[in-house]
C-alpha cells in the first residue's frame, strides 16, 4: 500500500529577504548622512569662529583683498564719505621699503622692522592732480608710532616720502616724483590700538607740460599757494585713508 501523500512544505513568504536587506540598506545609509552631517556641521561650526580684531589686525595687510585695502574711490575727507573725490587707476606691485620709501623715510622704517610696502595710485576728480598713497608694514604697534612720531625736513629734501607709481593708460601715466609737491604720514590705527602700519602719501599735478619753479611768471608768482593746495591735498587724503583701512580691518564698509 503506497505511503500517504504528505503534504507540500509550506511557502516561506516572499519578501522577507528583501525586506531585511532592505532595512540593513537604510540602516547603513543613514552613516554616511550623519557623517555627511558631522561633516557639514563642523564645516559651519569651523565657519563662525570669531577671530579677535586684535589678532586680525596684524595680518589685514595680508588677508584683506587689495581692493578692500584700496578701495575703488576714496573721499576728500570723512565728512564727505561717500563720494568720489578721489579715483583710483592702479594698485602696484607688492615693494621693498627702500624701493617704495623717500631715502630718509626708508632708512626710519627700516629701523622699525618695516616688512613691506603696498601702494596704489589716485587721481583727483578734477583730473589734474594725481597721489600714490603707501600702506607700510611694521613689525609691531610700537614700531608704527616710532615711525609715525619721527619729523621728517620736508624743506631740506622736498618731495614725497613715498615714491609715486604711474598708471600707464591712464591721466596718471606719467605721474612720478618730480611731480610729487608735497607728502604726509600717520599712523594708522583708530581703534585697535595693534596695528603696526603708516600710511604715507604723495600728491602733485598730473600736468606734465608744468613744474614750479619752471613756469611763466604770472602762474610762478603763486606756486607756493599751490605747493599749500598740494599740501591739504594730502593732509585730507592721508587721514580719510587711515579712517577707511581701520574700518576694513574692523570689518565695517562704512
Amino acid at each position: 500500500m503506497p505511503p500517504p501523500l504528505q503534504p507540500p512544505p509550506a511557502a516561506k513568504p516572499k519578501g522577507r529577504k528583501r525586506k531585511a536587506f532592505g532595512i540593513v540598506l537604510a540602516v547603513l545609509s543613514v552613516f554616511p548622512m550623519l557623517a555627511g552631517g558631522a561633516v557639514l556641521a563642523q564645516a559651519y561650526s569651523n565657519h563662525q569662529i570669531q577671530v579677535p580684531n586684535s589678532e586680525f589686525a596684524p595680518v589685514a595687510w595680508h588677508n584683506l583683498r587689495s581692493d578692500q585695502i584700496f578701495p575703488d574711490y576714496l573721499a576728500y575727507g570723512s565728512r564727505d564719505a561717500g563720494s568720489r573725490t578721489w579715483s583710483r587707476q592702479m594698485i602696484a606691485k607688492e615693494a621693498s621699503c627702500q624701493e617704495a620709501l623717500r631715502k630718509d623715510f626708508a632708512a626710519v622704517a627700516t629701523a622699525n622692522n618695516c616688512r613691506t610696502v603696498l601702494r596704489a595710485t589716485y587721481v583727483h576728480i578734477d583730473g589734474s592732480v594725481a597721489a600714490t598713497i603707501g600702506l607700510v608694514v611694521l613689525g609691531s604697534n610700537n614700531d608704527a608710532k616710532a615711525l609715525a612720531n619721527e619729523d621728517f625736513d620736508l624743506t631740506a629734501e622736498p618731495g614725497p616720502l613715498v615714491y609715486p607709481v604711474a598708471a600707464p593708460g591712464t591721466p596718471a601715466a606719467k605721474w612720478t616724483k618730480e611731480r610729487a609737491l608735497a607728502g604726509n604720514a600717520i599712523k594708522i590705527g583708530l581703534s585697535l590700538n595693534e596695528e603696526p602700519y603708516v600710511v604715507a602719501t604723495s600728491v602733485g599735478s598730473i600736468d606734465t607740460a608744468r613744474a614750479v619753479g619752471q613756469l611763466p611768471e604770472e602762474w610762478d608768482m603763486h606756486a607756493s599757494d599751490e605747493i599749500g593746495a598740494f599740501g591739504n591735498y594730502s593732509s585730507n587724503l592721508v587721514l580719510e585713508f587711515a579712517n577707511r583701512f581701520d574700518q576694513a580691518m574692523r570689518g565695517s564698509d562704512g
